[in-house]
């Protein structure tokens, strides 16, 4: 699975470089805000789904680094449990932007921060993928992203369904891999 996730980003990173035009589009700079949505599915955990929404602020300085802050609501389906769980991460974040100038342009994006929400713990995510520019102050990303989340440390869940009953969730892993959209003003 690695693999093709791997390979998937190379391509679109290739094809973002061998399509980029010469046309100028407007080069990011000052305050950006970001809005972006995933869908995933859990590595570790057969395969169940993530779905998620985030905003980050923060500004670029040199027209290919930004630097922000960020916040998300993600549902993760946990194993065991037939109800989604809600997560709310806060992270830092930073993206380097290969091609500032060009319509098609690689990007690479790095969050860092902690979840709170059922279950707390520590954040991180790693995306690679193409942002398509335009003359005006916006632009749109497609990303492929990983996303790790710590264990679930909690070792026992109430669960809504059977409010007397328990799940076990220890050492749960919900870290996941999915595809990003996004717009940029």
């Amino acid at each position: 699975m690695k693999r093709t996730s791997l390979f998937i980003a190379f391509m679109l990173t290739v094809s973002a470089m061998a399509f980029a035009q010469n046309e100028n589009v407007w080069t990011p700079s000052g305050y950006q805000g970001f809005l972006e949505m995933n869908s995933g599915f859990q590595v570790a955990n057969s395969g169940n789904s993530t779905t998620g929404v985030s905003t980050t602020h923060g500004f670029y300085f040199n027209g290919h680094t930004y630097v922000g802050i960020g916040m998300g609501l993600d549902f993760c389906d946990v194993e065991g449990n037939s109800s989604s769980e809600v997560i709310v991460p806060f992270f830092a974040n930073v993206n380097y932007l290969f091609l500032n100038n060009k319509n098609v342009s690689p990007v690479v994006k790095l969050r860092m921060g902690s979840y709170v929400g059922s279950f707390n713990g520590t954040y991180g995510d790693l995306g690679i993928g193409v942002r398509f520019g335009s003359r005006r102050d916006f632009a749109v990303t497609v990303m492929v992203t990983g996303t790790f989340y710590s264990n679930i440390k909690d070792n026992r869940m109430h669960t809504a369904e059977y409010p007397s009953s328990y799940v076990d969730v220890d050492g749960k892993n919900i870290s996941t891999v999915s595809l990003r959209f996004g717009i940029e003003w």
